[in-house]
């Protein structure tokens, strides 16, 4: 069984990193698991000192005190570059608080999935949303105690030596997003300059690469004021694993709940439930985030109304690529080709639809123009 090595990266939160360290003081450790704090250029001192006083009795406790500043990049890749002497590591983010069976699970998808190509990496949070609509995520139960998503969370990560070396290789050799990359605008438009969420998502996208996620929560995110937020914000917070058995986990090429970038099932494992597509060349949009314009398949099943459509479902059922596998009479996503679809004419009927469907009550005719207000202008 794999022994992960435990790397913590700190700067100037003393609160939360206090309130991390003492989640995991509640954790349950084996011996023989190392900790290694690596402290940003010009640490606040209080965090200087929770971290030489931290009493780590599992094994050897490592500082490195950084001689000059990193940024968030450069600290990410710093500590993602520790694999390179310390091997599989589990990396934490100061204002994060992990539960009691974390480690255990990372040794668990560690096993089962260490050596699996497909895989960039392990998230130790189950994400619940959707990020592009901020509406929730329902992945298909399959059975497995993981879902994969190509998108790189980074509450609570885990990390081989090779695939942090693949992802290193492709850094140093990277090129600007293609006008043909099918990633979304946000990425392309991205305002936080010292951030590797989008550099790792075209990783992700261009390589072929997903992550594993569990299906409840071993690690959570307080969403503490720092260079993301300017003020504390629990949206991220989701349940947290009390349990001390350990799900299943089934092969990545047997399970169905794989993703994309933009939260769809890969048309393979939609085909794998849906014999009347078998035949299709399809891409996926039911959530219509994707810039169809720079999709290459022949047909296209969206909730993007398109001018004429062979076939039309309902939003019924959950998770909502069950209405297809069902076949759910209604008008909510159309099957169509790709040169059908022009102009998202009929977007916010569209988005009210998801929101009555995901939140369960109709909104009033004030909420509903804020809600509209709110998807067309948020910054």
């Amino acid at each position: 069984m794999n022994s992960p090595t435990i790397v913590i990266n700190a700067y100037n939160r003393p609160d939360s990193l206090r309130r991390l360290l003492t989640s995991l003081k509640m954790a349950t450790i084996p011996t023989e698991s190392n900790l290694v704090f690596s402290l940003e250029f010009g640490a606040h001192p209080e965090v200087m000192t929770q971290v030489k006083n931290f009493e780590w009795k599992y094994g050897n406790k490592e500082i490195i005190q950084q001689e000059k500043k990193l940024g968030l990049i450069g600290h990410f890749l710093f500590c993602g570059g520790l694999t390179k002497k310390l091997g599989d590591i589990v990396y934490l983010e100061d204002d994060l608080f992990v539960g009691k069976s974390f480690y255990q699970y990372s040794q668990q998808v560690l096993t089962q999935y260490g050596d699996d190509e497909n895989l960039a990496g392990f998230s130790l949070n189950a994400l619940w949303f959707n990020g592009y609509l901020h509406m929730p995520f329902h992945p298909f139960d399959d059975g497995n105690g993981c879902f994969f998503l190509q998108v790189p969370w980074y509450q609570g990560q885990v990390y081989t030596a090779k695939q942090w070396s693949h992802f290193e290789q492709w850094y140093h050799q990277k090129m600007e997003m293609g006008d043909d990359l099918l990633i979304h605008e946000m990425f392309r438009n991205y305002t936080l300059q010292d951030d590797w969420f989008p550099i790792k998502t075209q990783y992700l996208i261009e390589n072929k690469k997903y992550y594993a996620f569990p299906r409840v929560a071993h690690c959570v995110n307080f969403g503490d004021v720092g260079v993301h937020f300017q003020k504390t914000t629990n949206f991220f917070q989701t349940e947290l694993s009390m349990a001390s058995q350990l799900p299943q986990l089934i092969p990545f090429e047997e399970s169905l709940a794989v993703y994309d970038s933009f939260y769809e099932l890969i048309p393979d494992r939609l085909k794998r439930l849906c014999p009347h597509f078998e035949h299709l060349d399809f891409e996926l949009d039911l959530n219509g985030t994707k810039e169809l314009s720079k999709i290459k398949s022949d047909y296209i099943i969206s909730s993007v109304r398109p001018d004429e459509y062979e076939r039309s479902f309902g939003l019924e059922m959950r998770p909502q690529e069950l209405n297809l596998v069902y076949q759910i009479e209604g008008e909510h996503f159309y099957l169509a080709r790709r040169d059908h679809y022009k102009i998202d004419s009929f977007k916010n009927r569209r988005l009210m639809s998801m929101f009555n469907y995901h939140y369960r009550f109709k909104l009033s005719k004030k909420q509903k123009l804020s809600f509209i207000l709110n998807k067309l202008f948020k910054p």
